[in-house]
């Protein structure tokens, strides 16, 4: 038991917050001013609260679900009996597994109920086969090893099952879903079930097959966050396809009511979907693989390997990003106008073909199957008077299109603008089309309806910032450059309509000979616009928000400082720089970089002057609310905080803030929160609203209504909130990129594009910290895989890193004031990222002028769970301040420097930046400046030592009683003797 005891109280920390136990004890000054609070719930009541939640979270539903195709069978009329097939469709995925994980399996979520309450009689035959009947043994399994969908075999289905479809053939809805997972990439090669997770296996072709005889109208929901390929819509005769994601908790009454027409869907598509999701260069190697010569003994820091390594510890994994800024739809696009102007070896089938395009070529119609911005209306748009401007001051072009509903139903639309930047084969790589600017809609009507506030027409006018123009130049420049040439900028329904507009633009103007029998659809020269600038390297390498000098910060990253030549691809040569998954070997210098474990050294030199600690004082954190970071006054109260808080703070930050009594600050709960808060890795159930994924809330294209979201989930985090347990920090959104369709945790992500994934999180992350809540954005960065996630060397572009993945972060903190960041588990080049001076102090505070505080992603220090590379003295120098961990281990080391000045230098400038959001969070509300804070011991504590106590006194009684008897028993033996 005094084992137990001492794992109990290393792990202190989680038991406290899975308890809900409380740490520390608010004593209000009975004679101060009543404070009222900061930050209150918009609503006079939860009730009132939870019905506005699932209002927004249906709305959130409605507009984030993408019809990708439709021949008229949708929407059904009304009491259609249908037929709703596969297991799925009585066990819809809501939301991803790990952190995101929210138990939303009510009523509210299941199809059959939702279905019917949107007025579709609902096949209960076929239902009951798959909730109770012999299809109850088939359920999904998610796992790294056992991955299954376990769909029901055609054999089990019974007569009277099949009987069934006769009576309700309306239409057949098909479910096909598939959960993505923590630390679990979807496979793209062999799995239990077949060979590609992301297309039907054999079982689910069977029932397609049986569909397919019984029904002429199909209609497919995907209920997945992953990017299916989608060849088997045509294989099977689909008539209909919506793609839903996951379903938060009240996603399916959206889905319902998108099927009967009572909600016109307005999502666009966030990824392109493929037909073979393989053909991406990013496909390549995606999964990463060890360095050659990797070993427990060279890649492993700290004492013996423990059980985790082998899973866990990442030393000795790397990744490439080869694909370079050909991410996505930057990718299929690229290749595709080079292919139409017949360049670069576009054509070519010998890379990134489908087994399916059987021509002589490449052909982009048999490898992409929906566009990236794709997605259709039961209404028709027709857009019109496309005009683009320069702003007076010459820093924007504002962008305008007339939007009519030219149909017969209401409904919303969604304009996409998109650019091109001139390329020159061997300079710098640019994206044949980027979007740059987007805007969704009021709801049109159509004009047997439009009439006093029911318009039929809209003028949408999207600011476009020259910034956006920009690329990354890492080799010459150094800096965000424009190069000179001819810009183009057009309005389009996605992605490739785009590209189709620019190539038909310049065809007119004669500046490319463009083979239109190699374009798959057609392009509108009228809704292009060309405009032709000087080159600039100097305007964009300043930065706007600091005046700091751009510059590159990631030349470690590429591989070339440790010698290694890692190819990345080029549209220069479509064939030559593909991607071939190097075999790498680790060098002495990187092997000294990926161990940096417990190697910091003094220096003796190092004039760095001990701060203050533990002085006496009057000041209080609530004292510091508003003022300015710079304020003299936080230097007096930091002096006043000792050794022991500090220390506490930044090493045991598992979902919280640490109390402080020397200043009167209390302790924060900070939890997960990508689809709404949870506290489900705590063993916490509560929760006010489960709302989609994030791929959903991305597919909305609109900022307002994801405003709106953010505002639900800090209302929800206030109504939860104690004096006690004072919720304000949410550790979301995520913002990691879909780099490929395989990635495990894709459902936390927005999107494949960092414009749009930047532009909605902005939006959620001000509602959300309009309530008070600060949000962790993350993961910072380069986290855009499971399987090797903790701790991967990869190796990347400086270009890409800045025009991809850190693009969404960058939108998050300049335009959404996110105050906190979780760093991720991922490496830049050799280097951990909580411990990379170029991200977290060039970048992050030098560059975008974020002035909140960064928290590693979790670990459990060096007890338990071996986490070496998460080296806490490397991360506190190079800016990272507080530690998601929950164990003692990290606390213990820093008891080691508390004589180093630099250490506790870099500990008070740490407790400096958490208290400075935390005192301008929700944390402090109703907290007057005299009142006072004391540490209690938690009652679980209490009890643990009462029975060690008793424990040890039954332990001496015994060994007393066992002395006594063995003397006594000598005794008598001695005196037998005698």
């Amino acid at each position: 038991f005094l084992f137990i005891t001492n794992l109990a109280f290393s792990l202190e920390t989680i038991i406290n917050i899975t308890l809900n136990a409380g740490t520390y004890r608010l004593i209000k000054d009975e004679n101060a001013e009543e404070v009222k609070p900061d930050y209150e719930m918009d609503f006079e009541t939860v009730a009132d609260l939870e019905a506005h939640d699932k209002k927004i979270a249906q709305q959130l539903s409605g507009e984030g679900a993408v019809l990708l195709r439709n021949n008229g069978v949708l929407p059904l009329a009304d009491k259609s009996k249908v037929s709703c097939f596969s297991q799925s469709s009585v066990d819809i995925v809501t939301c991803g597994g790990g952190s995101a994980d929210i138990d939303c399996k009510g009523e509210e979520n299941k199809l059959y109920e939702a279905f019917t309450a949107s007025g579709l009689d609902v096949n209960r035959t076929l239902w009951d086969f798959y909730n109770t009947g012999a299809g109850k043994n088939y359920r999904r399994v998610t796992g790294n090893e056992d991955y299954a969908v376990n769909e029901v075999p055609v054999s089990l289905y019974t007569e009277e099952v099949k009987d069934s479809f006769q009576n309700y053939n309306g239409a057949a809805i098909v479910v096909v879903s598939r959960k993505g997972m923590e630390f679990m990439d979807m496979a793209m090669g062999n799995y239990v079930e077949g060979t590609n997770v992301l297309e039907l296996n054999e079982t689910e072709k069977a029932m397609m097959d049986m569909v397919k005889e019984n029904f002429d109208d199909i209609v497919v929901i995907l209920n997945t966050a992953n990017p299916m390929e989608l060849g088997f819509l045509d294989e099977y005769g689909v008539d209909a396809c919506l793609w839903m994601g996951y379903a938060g908790q009240y996603g399916l009454n959206a889905v319902g009511d998108i099927l009967v027409g009572k909600i016109n869907p307005s999502g666009r598509l966030v990824d392109t979907f493929c037909y073979d999701n393989t053909t991406s260069p990013a496909a390549v190697g995606f999964y990463g693989q060890d360095f050659t010569n990797a070993t427990a003994e060279n890649t492993y820091v700290g004492k013996e390997p423990g059980w985790f390594y082998a899973t866990l510890d990442g030393n000795k994994h790397y990744s490439t990003y080869q694909e370079g800024i050909y991410v996505g739809y930057r990718y299929y696009e690229t290749r595709y106008e080079d292919f139409v102007l017949n360049r670069f070896g576009a054509d070519s089938k010998q890379v990134g073909t489908t087994a399916g395009n059987t021509g002589a070529t490449w052909d982009y119609s048999k490898e992409v199957a929906y566009a990236f911005g794709a997605g259709e209306s039961y209404t028709t748009f027709e857009w019109s008077n496309f005009e683009v401007a320069p702003t007076a001051d010459g820093k924007a072009y504002e962008v305008s299109v007339t939007v009519t509903n030219a149909g017969m139903v209401a409904g919303k639309e969604v304009v996409e603008v998109y650019f091109q930047a001139p390329y020159t084969a061997g300079g710098v790589e640019k994206s044949a089309v980027e979007l740059c600017g987007f805007a969704k809609t009021d709801t049109l009507y159509p004009a047997s309806e439009a009439g006093e506030g029911k318009p039929q027409s809209q003028t949408v006018k999207i600011t476009v910032e020259k910034e956006e123009f920009t690329s990354y130049d890492e080799k010459g420049a150094k800096t965000y450059i424009l190069d000179a040439g001819d810009y183009f900028i057009t309005a389009a329904k996605n992605a490739h309509a785009a590209i189709n507009n620019i190539l038909m633009k310049k065809s007119a103007e004669g500046k490319a000979t463009v083979d239109t029998a190699r374009m798959y659809g057609t392009g509108d020269a009228s809704f292009a616009a060309t405009y032709t600038l000087s080159a600039d390297d100097i305007t964009y390498a300043t930065s706007a928000q600091t005046n700091a000098s751009i510059t590159n910060r990631f030349e470690d990253t590429d591989g070339s400082s440790y010698g290694l030549n890692i190819k990345y691809l080029s549209r220069s040569n479509w064939v030559e720089s593909w991607p071939d998954d190097p075999a790498l070997t680790a060098t002495n210098d990187m092997l000294k970089d990926l161990c940096i474990y417990d190697t910091y050294e003094a220096n003796s030199d190092d004039k760095t002057e001990m701060p203050k600690m533990g002085q006496d004082g009057n000041m209080t954190l609530v004292m510091m609310k508003g003022k300015a970071f710079s304020d003299p006054d936080w230097q007096k109260l930091l002096d006043q905080v000792t050794f022991d808080e500090m220390s506490r703070l930044i090493a045991l930050g598992y979902h919280n803030t640490a109390a402080m009594p020397s200043i009167a600050k209390p302790a924060t709960l900070d939890d997960n929160g990508p689809q709404g808060f949870t506290q489900a890795l705590s063993g916490v159930k509560t929760c006010r609203c489960a709302y989609t994924d994030e791929n959903v809330m991305a597919a909305t294209w609109n900022v307002e209504l994801m405003e709106e979201v953010g505002k639900c989930i800090g209302n929800d985090m206030l109504s939860l909130s104690t004096e006690e347990n004072r919720i304000s920090g949410l550790y979301g959104p995520a913002m990691n990129t879909h780099r490929t369709p395989y990635g495990g945790r894709n459902f936390e992500y927005y999107s494949e594009d960092g414009y749009l994934a930047g532009k909605i999180a902005a939006a959620e992350v001000k509602g959300i910290q309009s309530k008070g809540i600060y949000v962790y954005i993350k993961h910072f960065a380069l986290n855009d895989q499971e399987t090797f996630c903790r701790c991967v060397s990869t190796f990347a572009t400086e270009q890409s890193i800045r025009e991809i993945y850190l693009k969404p972060f960058q939108t998050a903190v300049v335009e959404g004031d996110a105050h906190a960041v979780m760093n991720s588990f991922a490496r830049f080049g050799c280097t951990w990222s909580g411990a990379h001076k170029g991200l977290l102090v060039d970048v992050l505070r030098g560059e975008w002028g974020f002035d909140g505080f960064v928290l590693t992603d979790y670990n459990m220090s060096v007890l338990v769970i071996n986490c070496y590379s998460f080296d806490i003295i490397s991360a506190l120098l190079a800016g990272t301040d507080i530690y998601d961990c929950s164990s003692i281990g990290w606390y213990e080391m820093l008891q080691d420097y508390k004589k180093d000045a630099r250490i506790v230098s870099a500990m008070r400038q740490a407790t400096h930046r958490i208290l400075y959001t935390v005192v301008n969070s929700a944390a402090m509300n109703g907290i007057a400046p005299t009142d006072k804070v004391i540490k209690i011991m938690p009652a679980w504590k209490a009890v643990v030592i009462v029975i060690d106590v008793l424990l040890v006194l039954a332990t001496a009684a015994f060994t007393t009683k066992l002395v006594f008897n063995i003397v006594k028993r000598r005794k008598e033996k001695k005196e037998e003797n005698q």
